[in-house]
Order: structure tokens, then C-alpha cells, then sequence
């Protein structure tokens, strides 16, 4: 995790206005693309549908505004907020996400040096989980106050990630092997956790005819706290007939993200489900 950030007045600012072209390609598009011809970079913003109350008593309440940026082949995601962030290490912030009417997951967002704007720490994984699921929550907590909570719509991101893999391939600066590297269980500082889980769907047949145990799954679970689909494997049952649930409940879990070093990291861990009938 990077701990400096330069402020977002100066990663947004052109040398000149020649130098850069503001977009929004179709009306029901809620996002504003900016490419700087002069120093080659894109930059996607999308304003919150919601405010929060800015740092000062007299000042009016900000709009947050969630921008995408690739700048030298690096690619950034990022929620300027208006108000100073709350930081216990002067370098994250704490931050609960949630993606539509799933539960909240908890994560750290390192800040910029203006401490204003939040950074997500897998700006890639962010943008797969947005393209499919547009309706984002993120609760932020800005420093002397209770949380707030930013809703974002991120419908017609799709139309743009040709142009921002153009711009910061995968595999490029920042979005090298290692952010996709798998690590074991044994191999991280902090392991990955269960916070949340939807209610066990327990298939009524085997109910009825009393047959319960435990299944294991084994799935990667990224560094957004979500078991990556094409991961998921049953490796032990006492029936396949608990497969299709078992892999169901992993899939909607929320965990909080593996870490090492401080860093979230995708991690391969071994789900236990069980049931057991009352």
C-alpha cells in the first residue's frame, strides 16, 4: 500500500485547457470522462446521489464524487469526500462497503495527503464488483464525526472499461503478478474471516431424511472479502446433494479480506458448512 498521496486538486489539474477533453457519451450516462492529451491519462468521475456534511460548521454540505483514473499506466479508485478523514495509522481509513442489499463489509482505504479522499486498495477488483453490481454503499467516517453513508449508482460503467484496460492494461504498473497473486491460508498475517452469511438454504430432501454433516468448500476469496466464483470447489461432503447450497452460501458470504503486511490479498481457505438438523 502506497503511503503518500498527492491531493486530488493537484491529480486533477490540466496544464492547460487544450490539453484536456470532458466527455459524457450518452445522457443517461451519469459518468464524466476526461483524457489529457498532454500527458497521456483518463480519468472517469461519477458524483454520489447523495451529500455529506462538510468538515466546519459554517460550510455547506459536499457532494462526493467516486473517480476512476489510470495516470502512467497506473490505475487508481478513489471517493473524494470534502471532509478530513478519521485515521488511527495517519495513512488508512476505515470504510464499510456494500454492494446492493448485501451486508457491509469492513476494509481499510489508505488517504490522500490532504486526507479528504479515500483510495481503494484493489482498484481492479472494485471495478469488476461495480461493473456487475452498479448500486455501491460506502460508509466513510469523517474525523470528529459519526459515520456517513455515500450511495453511488455505477450503471453504464461497462461502456467504459475498453477504454480504461486501454489506458492501464491489466498486468501494467500497480496491477502487476503480485495483485493477482494467490497466497495460502498459512502464508498471511491476518487470515480471511466470515463476517457476514445468508441464512443456510438446507435442501428439504436431505432435511426429511435426516442426512446432515459437513461440507467443505474451497474457493480464493479476493481482496474485496468475496469468494471468487471460478473458484469454488466442494473437496469433501457427506452427499453431492449439499453441493449446489453449500457453494451458494460461500458465494454470498462477506469476509473480511486477508492481509499481509497490512496490505488485503486474495487468499485460498477451506469454508466449513455445516448442517445439522434441530
Amino acid at each position: 500500500m502506497r503511503t503518500l498521496r498527492i491531493s486530488i486538486a493537484t491529480l486533477l489539474l490540466a496544464s492547460s485547457a487544450s490539453a484536456q477533453r470532458a466527455t459524457r457519451p450518452a445522457t443517461t450516462d451519469p459518468w464524466e470522462v476526461t483524457e489529457l492529451t498532454n500527458r497521456p491519462s483518463l480519468t472517469l468521475e461519477l458524483p454520489a446521489l447523495t451529500t455529506v456534511r462538510a468538515a466546519g460548521a459554517a460550510r455547506a454540505a459536499a457532494r462526493p464524487v467516486l473517480l476512476v483514473r489510470c495516470q502512467d499506466g497506473e490505475l487508481d479508485v478513489f471517493v473524494t469526500t470534502g471532509s478530513v478523514l478519521e485515521s488511527d495509522d495517519n495513512v488508512t481509513t476505515p470504510v464499510r462497503i456494500q454492494w446492493g442489499s448485501e451486508p457491509p463489509a469492513e476494509s481499510r482505504w489508505s488517504r490522500s495527503t490532504d486526507s479528504t479522499s479515500a483510495f481503494a486498495p484493489d482498484p481492479r477488483a472494485l471495478l469488476r464488483q461495480l461493473a456487475s453490481h452498479p448500486d455501491l454503499r460506502l460508509e466513510i467516517r469523517p474525523s470528529g464525526k459519526s459515520a456517513q453513508l455515500i450511495r453511488f449508482n455505477a450503471r453504464g460503467l461497462g461502456r467504459h472499461m475498453a477504454q480504461v484496460d486501454a489506458a492501464c492494461p491489466p498486468g501494467g504498473n500497480g496491477d502487476g503478478r503480485d495483485a493477482d497473486r494467490v497466497y495460502a491460508e498459512a502464508a498471511v498475517d491476518e487470515p480471511a474471516t466470515i463476517v457476514s452469511a445468508p441464512p443456510l438454504d438446507y435442501p428439504p430432501a436431505l432435511r426429511h431424511a435426516g442426512l446432515q454433516g459437513r461440507v467443505t468448500v474451497q474457493a480464493v476469496i479476493d481482496t474485496l472479502g468475496r469468494a471468487e466464483p471460478a473458484s469454488l470447489k466442494v473437496i469433501a461432503r457427506p452427499s453431492n446433494a449439499f453441493d449446489q447450497s453449500a457453494r451458494a452460501y460461500v458465494l454470498q458470504a462477506v469476509f473480511r479480506p486477508a492481509r499481509v503486511k497490512g496490505r488485503a490479498v486474495r487468499v485460498l481457505i477451506r469454508v466449513p458448512v455445516d448442517y445439522r438438523i434441530e
